[in-house]
């Protein structure tokens, strides 16, 4: 996987609603920018073994897109909130 290095990862103010975000992709984060506030979601951990054996298998854990799970009721609620 590329790793991506953002220079400037602030792209929000701090004293207003949040209108942009970095996107999420198969491979992880992009440094491409969408004019839209990020959907309420968080990332499926998978924890670490605690061992390595050889005959072990291994799980990449990056933050890729098919990790995120949405929350979509209280994405939902909010979207209704903020439409009033």
């Amino acid at each position: 996987m590329k790793q991506i290095i953002i220079e400037n990862p602030v792209i929000n103010s701090p004293f207003e609603e949040s209108a942009r975000h970095f996107r999420f992709s198969d491979e992880g984060i992009t440094s491409e920018i969408v004019e839209a506030r990020r959907e309420s979601a968080y990332f499926i951990p998978i924890a670490a073994p605690r061992k390595r054996g050889k005959d072990q298998l291994y799980f990449e854990t990056e933050w890729t897109q098919d990790r995120i799970q949405g929350q979509t009721v209280r994405a939902w609620l909010m979207r209704a909130i903020l439409t009033e």
